[in-house]
């Protein structure tokens, strides 16, 4: 576990630099410089994007994180591995480039009534694809030789960077609102070769035509997972993105502004397990090899008890500073009809935070089919939900459906575990986390609003953390939380 709160501490930190970036970007910059409509096309050409990578990616990167191990025991054979890797991702990307051109105009009709601006830039969607394709494999390779701390200063920080840069060139009056968007795509590509520059210089990333080599039994296994796993990301990618174009399709790209923005809001909570995800998943797949459920058990528990932890802290944050964050934003009238998105998001966050890491556990296993079965069953769900909730409740309804989808699915992963490996992350531990967390409201309560914004944020937010921090390292409810404090202050608690 020493290894994974190490870098999970590293990406924690960057990905939180990030948040600071990113809410720069989407709570000032973006409202302030760009018009809502141009706002909400700008998401839609990269959630769309987003969308079509796993479809291109055919499951490679999951494929990366199982079979690594195997086939990536020194920098030649590792060589070997990634080239291949890469060779079927490119060739993932021809049959989606064939299929998106045949099907490009259909696409386009759906946003043509009520997100007309998009159209004119549906050709972009291909190519951000395989810009983000290519980075997804190379970041699963990365995080399959524990190298996970470079792929995300480049996700999470280096990319929101150059965004901000590229609106303040926009507003300035440098360049077109057709060239920022062309740019935009120019700046993921930027940290692709970054990404490989950096595989580079480890020696890690070496191209070769000599392929591992392998019987026709693994090769079977390994086409049959690889088709599992897309399905499975691709599942996973339409519950998380698809309500974003569907609020652009049935209600405009002001609105998908609106509620994007707002999500992003939400999304903050989800960064611990993110961070913490990454580097677990590579561990849970060596302990599978060696069949050591006990480590893969201790994993299960301890990373999910210290993503609630995190995660419910963040929640109770933000929900206590939700009035304040609108009020600093430009057009703040326009953007606080998100207000209730990101409560209802923030809950269905918090809740798959609380699960821990069971999707690793399950794709990683011999049972990694019924991924697949409960995300398609699960995504089908997410289109019927946002079809049905968001004409009646607008952005509120795709919250709502985005938040169910992940209850439903936490839940019915929980309960398979259990029945199949006898495995779940819970203990008295996780109660001790909710009464804090309500201790920490009731902070929140206590504390009179104050007239001056930034003054009341800090003050509400320092209060609730110091509160909540110490009770959680007096009650001892996470020994990882109290070794860290022993090792940085010196502390015994």
């Amino acid at each position: 576990m020493g290894l994974v709160v190490r870098q999970s501490i590293l990406n924690t930190i960057i990905s939180y630099v990030g948040v600071v970036i990113g809410y720069i970007n989407l709570l000032y910059l973006y409202p302030k410089m760009l018009a809502p409509e141009q706002v909400g096309l700008l998401r839609t050409l990269q959630d769309s994007a987003i969308l079509f990578a796993p479809f291109a990616q055919f499951g490679i990167s999951m494929t990366i994180q199982r079979y690594f191990p195997y086939f990536g025991k020194d920098q030649r054979q590792a060589g070997s591995f990634i080239s291949l890797m890469m060779l079927m991702a490119l060739a993932g990307f021809g049959a989606f480039f064939i299929v998106f051109s045949i099907f490009k105009t259909r696409i386009a009709s759906y946003f043509e009534v009520n997100a007309a601006d998009f159209v004119g830039y549906i050709h972009l969607t291909a190519w951000l694809t395989l810009i983000l394709l290519l980075t997804a494999v190379l970041e699963a390779y990365s995080r399959a030789l524990l190298k996970a701390v470079v792929p995300s200063l480049l996700r999470e920080v280096v990319i929101r960077f150059l965004l901000a840069v590229l609106i303040i060139i926009y507003f300035q009056g440098l360049i077109t609102f057709d060239q920022f968007i062309t740019s935009t795509l120019v700046a993921y590509l930027a940290c692709l070769v970054m990404l490989i520059g950096y595989l580079m210089s480890t020696g890690d990333f070496q191209l070769t035509w000599k392929f591992p080599t392998m019987d026709s039994q693994t090769s079977r296994e390994m086409i049959r997972y690889s088709l599992f796993g897309f399905a499975g990301t691709a599942g996973m990618i339409i519950i998380g993105k698809m309500d974003s174009l569907m609020v652009s399709g049935l209600m405009g790209l002001a609105a998908n502004a609106i509620y994007t923005t707002s999500f992003y809001m939400a999304t903050v909570i989800e960064i611990p397990k993110r961070a913490m995800s990454q580097v677990a998943m590579p561990l849970i797949s060596r302990a599978f090899e060696k069949n050591d459920m006990t480590e893969i058990k201790t994993l299960y528990h301890k990373t999910a008890l210290n993503q609630f932890i995190i995660g419910l802290l963040l929640l109770v944050g933000i929900a206590a500073n939700l009035e304040n964050l609108y009020a600093l934003m430009p057009r703040s009238d326009v953007y606080a009809a998100g207000y209730m998105v990101v409560l209802v998001v923030g809950v269905g966050k918090l809740v798959d935070m609380l699960f821990g890491p069971s999707s690793e556990i399950i794709v990683l296993s011999k049972y990694y089919w019924f991924n697949l079965v409960l995300i398609i069953f699960l995504a089908v769900m997410t289109v019927v939900l946002n079809n049905l909730l968001i004409p009646e409740y607008g952005i509120v309804g795709a919250a709502y459906g985005a938040a169910l989808s992940l209850i439903l699915f936490n839940a019915a992963k929980f309960v398979f575990l259990w029945a199949k490996m006898g495995l779940q992350p819970f203990t008295f531990a996780f109660a001790k986390v909710i009464v804090i967390g309500a201790i920490g409201w009731g902070v929140h309560l206590a504390i009179p609003k104050m007239d001056e914004v930034l003054l009341d944020m800090v003050l509400r937010s320092g209060a609730i953390t110091l509160v909540f921090s110490s009770l959680i390292l007096l009650a001892k409810v996470s020994p990882e939380a109290n070794g860290l404090v022993r090792r940085v202050l010196g502390v015994g608690l």
